[in-house]
C-alpha cells in the first residue's frame, strides 16, 4: 500500500464507441497518477474499437465479450480490480487534469469518508463545453427526489463499500448509478462532496439518457418507491405529489437542455438557472 498514492482502478464499460473512446483512454493517461490501473471491459464492439484497445494494451487491461449490458460489464470490472480507491468511467467521458491526485489526497485526508463526488462539465461530441455544473454537499432527500445530482464519472468511493453495499443492479439499465447511490447512503456509507471539476460527461445523439424513453421514468420511480421510506415525507399521498412534480420538472428540465446544447452555461450551485457566458462577462 502506497500512502501518498494509493492505487486507483478505473472500469470502463464500452461497446463501439470508437469515436469517444480513445479520448476517454488518454485523459486517463494524462493524470500522471503513479499508481493506476485502467480496465476496460468491452461488450464485443464490431467497430473499431479493439484496434484503439490493441493500441493501449501496454498501459491498459482489457477484454471485449458479450456482456448482458452496462451494469454486468461494470461489475466484471470491479471484481477483476485491485485498487483501493475505485471509479468508473463511461467509453465517451474524459477526466479533468489533475483529478486524480485531488480525489487521493481528499481520502488520505478523510479517512471516515467512503465515496467521494466532484463538480462536471457537459461536453459535446467535439468536446466543446455546453455546461459547468458545480454541486451541492449531499442531501439524501434531494437525491432521493430531485433526482439523481451527483455526476457518476465524478465519483470515486472506497474498496470497501463492496463488502457493505454490494455490486451494481444489473437488473437496471438507467437509473443504474442512481440507484447505488442511494444504496450506499442507507446502508451507512459516508459521502462527501470536492468542489472541483472532476469529470466532463460527453452528450450526442446516441447518449442513452440524453433520449429519455418512456421506459427510463419508470425505472426511475421504482428506484424512489423503494428508497422513499427512509425520508420525511412518510405520507403516501405526499411522495406520489412531490415526486409527479419533480418527474414533470426533471423532463422539462432535459428538454431545455436539448434546447440549448449548442450554448456555453454555466449553473450554479444546486440550481438550473441558465446564466451564459456573455451574462457573466
Amino acid at each position: 500500500m502506497n500512502a501518498m498514492y494509493p492505487l486507483i482502478s478505473i472500469i470502463t464499460p464500452s461497446f463501439n464507441q470508437d469515436a469517444y473512446i480513445e479520448a476517454t483512454i488518454q485523459s486517463v493517461l494524462a493524470q500522471n497518477y503513479p499508481n493506476l490501473e485502467h480496465l476496460i471491459i468491452d461488450g464485443g464492439s464490431t467497430d473499431g474499437t479493439v484496434k484503439i484497445l490493441q493500441k493501449y494494451e501496454s498501459v491498459v487491461q482489457w477484454v471485449s465479450e458479450p456482456d448482458t449490458g452496462q451494469a454486468n460489464a461494470i461489475n466484471k470490472g470491479f471484481k477483476k480490480s485491485t485498487g483501493e480507491i475505485v471509479g468508473w468511467l463511461n467509453s465517451d467521458d474524459i477526466y479533468m487534469p489533475g483529478a486524480f491526485h485531488r480525489v487521493a489526497k481528499f481520502f488520505n485526508d478523510h479517512p471516515n469518508i467512503d465515496i467521494i463526488y466532484g463538480d462536471y462539465q457537459l461536453i459535446d461530441q467535439n468536446s466543446n463545453v455546453l455546461l459547468r455544473k458545480q454541486e451541492i454537499p449531499f442531501d439524501y432527500n434531494i437525491l432521493l427526489y430531485g433526482l439523481d445530482y451527483i455526476s457518476q464519472p465524478t465519483t470515486f468511493f472506497r474498496r470497501s463499500v463492496f463488502e457493505r453495499s454490494g455490486y451494481l443492479d444489473e437488473s437496471l439499465h438507467y437509473g443504474l448509478d442512481w440507484e447505488y447511490w442511494l444504496r450506499l447512503a442507507n446502508d451507512g456509507c459516508q459521502f462527501a462532496h470536492l468542489p472541483f471539476y472532476l469529470a466532463a460527461t460527453r452528450w450526442h445523439t446516441d447518449a442513452k439518457t440524453l433520449v429519455a424513453p418512456p421506459e427510463m421514468y419508470a425505472e426511475h420511480e421504482a428506484i424512489r418507491a423503494k428508497y422513499w421510506r427512509k425520508v420525511r415525507f412518510k405520507s403516501a399521498r405526499w411522495h406520489k405529489f412531490y415526486a409527479t412534480w419533480l418527474n414533470k420538472r426533471y423532463r422539462l428540465k432535459r428538454q431545455l437542455l436539448k434546447i440549448l446544447l449548442r450554448r456555453r452555461i454555466d449553473f450554479p450551485p444546486g440550481g438550473w438557472v441558465l446564466r451564459t457566458q456573455t451574462e457573466q462577462g
